[in-house]
């Protein structure tokens, strides 16, 4: 059982921020930002009271609520004199202590929960990005890492989710129910193929047990699959090479999230956007035409992919 006595487990906290930081690549100036946050934390009851009961919590039950601490925190920010969301990126990094125990204890290899881990390296970059702050905007996402749901198996992230709609093609039938694998693109680098289908073979063996004599069935909902891409994307881009292996079967027109291209810049009128990669130029002149974005839903039927390897 941990002590949570202040002086007992300050270090056992700071020691796992340096661990986490180093062993996540956080840049030097986020490391030292947090460090100071969390000096900052132990100076103030409240906000430790909410930390200590949420890490006792955590040991003992991983489905937690994590809505209601994230809410707590929220609220204490001001008279803490920390942000809110410095205090949600410390609220994961306290927890992980236990959640490397039990990647340990499910027998999931170090680098899978390193990479997995590292999806708050990537929220960490957005948000100084977005909002000059060294911390996760983007909390509620985080809670299926924590709850061992979501995993990084190469270069894309996934989970196991029930299919919500009625689908067939090719003699492949999915109903409201059946699990297929959701994925996720992190903002990690270029989309290169040999990566990504080394992930999704990853995923696929990962996930087996979950489909036994069915396809293997993965499931994405991205701006990345927006099927007008074809119309304004370089027939060169990687994003038209990842959307090819998927059955895109239901589109959405919104420009929510166009801050994944522009991030801080995103609300700007079109011809205000930033131009410094051949993607944003290319949204910028889609937008300035009038269109707008959007996102796709897509399938990809791993059995029948594109290069023919049967599983």
């Amino acid at each position: 059982m941990q002590n949570y006595e202040k002086n007992d487990f300050k270090q056992e906290w700071m020691e796992n921020l340096s661990l986490f930081a180093r062993e996540m690549d956080y840049p030097r100036e986020a490391a030292a930002s947090l460090a100071q946050s969390l000096e900052q934390v132990f100076k103030n009851r409240e906000v430790l009271h909410i930390l200590t009961a949420a890490d006792r919590t955590y040991s003992e039950n991983i489905h937690m609520d994590y809505e209601k601490i994230l809410e707590e925190l929220k609220d204490v920010s001001p008279r803490c004199g920390i942000h809110t969301y410095t205090l949600h990126m410390l609220f994961y990094i306290i927890l992980s202590r236990k959640t490397r125990k039990i990647y340990e204890e499910r027998g999931i290899a170090p680098e899978i929960f390193r990479a997995s881990m590292m999806d708050l390296h990537w929220k960490l970059l957005e948000c100084r990005k977005m909002f000059d702050i060294w911390g996760t905007s983007v909390a509620q996402w985080q809670i299926w890492w924590f709850e061992v749901r979501r995993f990084a198996l190469g270069r894309f992230q996934y989970e196991l989710v029930p299919f919500r709609e009625t689908y067939e093609k090719d003699g492949v039938s999915l109903h409201p129910g059946d699990l297929v694998i959701n994925v996720h693109i992190p903002s990690c680098g270029p989309l290169k193929r040999e990566e990504y289908m080394k992930s999704y073979a990853m995923a696929a063996d990962f996930f087996r047990d979950s489909f036994k004599d069915r396809p293997i069935v993965f499931l994405c909902e991205s701006w990345m699959l927006f099927p007008e891409h074809r119309l304004f994307l370089p027939k060169t881009s990687n994003i038209l090479g990842f959307m090819q292996d998927y059955d895109i079967f239901r589109e959405e027109y919104n420009n929510g999230d166009l801050w994944r291209i522009f991030y801080e810049d995103y609300e700007k009128p079109a011809d205000k956007l930033p131009g410094n990669t051949g993607l944003q130029r290319a949204y910028r002149s889609w937008l300035m035409e009038g269109h707008m974005a959007g996102m796709g839903f897509g399938v990809f039927i791993y059995d029948k992919r594109v290069t023919g390897e049967e599983l």
